[in-house]
């Protein structure tokens, strides 16, 4: 069920394809790229939930944001036919998502902006690793990626506060 959830979110990026292609060889660290898609999976449908379930403008502003960003990487990833196989979320990620759900107003905004701060640095790593050691189109899509990762995480630390 969670599986199919991933993927009826998806499927209305018009992202579904790459997520579901055989995993060709075609260089680069197929687990390395499966773990980006999976975290950018849990950052895309967590930030779908926000213009219905958060009370501040700034969340649901970051969200939009946050959703035009996990789409084009997708998409980078799909121009370049980056083979991923079968994703599916970590299971913390598939609990947050359930747990958001359920949530909404402040009690929303605050799990949601620290699911995308935590969510934020995963990715971060996960990219610069792909940066100093995937294939060239992986490198592409990476350092591109790293700039715009980074300035989520002053924008979150900066909506929490200072807290994270």
């Amino acid at each position: 069920m969670i599986r199919r959830n991933v993927f009826a979110g998806l499927a209305g990026t018009a992202m579904l394809a790459p997520l579901i292609l055989p995993a060709a060889a075609q260089g680069g660290d197929l687990e390395l790229r499966r773990r980006i898609v999976s975290a950018s999976t849990f950052s895309l449908m967590t930030s779908r939930l926000a213009p219905n379930h958060a009370a501040a403008a700034t969340v649901k502003t970051f969200a939009g944001f946050e959703v035009a960003e996990q789409t084009s990487i997708m998409q980078a990833m799909e121009l370049a036919a980056l083979p991923v196989g079968q994703v599916q979320m970590e299971a913390e990620h598939t609990r947050q998502l359930r747990q958001l759900e359920t949530l909404n107003g402040a009690d929303f905004d605050r799990m949601y902006l620290q699911g995308q701060l935590t969510g934020h640095r995963e990715l971060l790593s996960l990219h610069q690793r792909s940066v100093s050691s995937g294939a060239r189109d992986d490198r592409i899509i990476s350092t591109i990626a790293v700039a715009g990762i980074q300035q989520h995480i002053s924008m979150l630390q900066g909506m929490q506060g200072g807290r994270g």
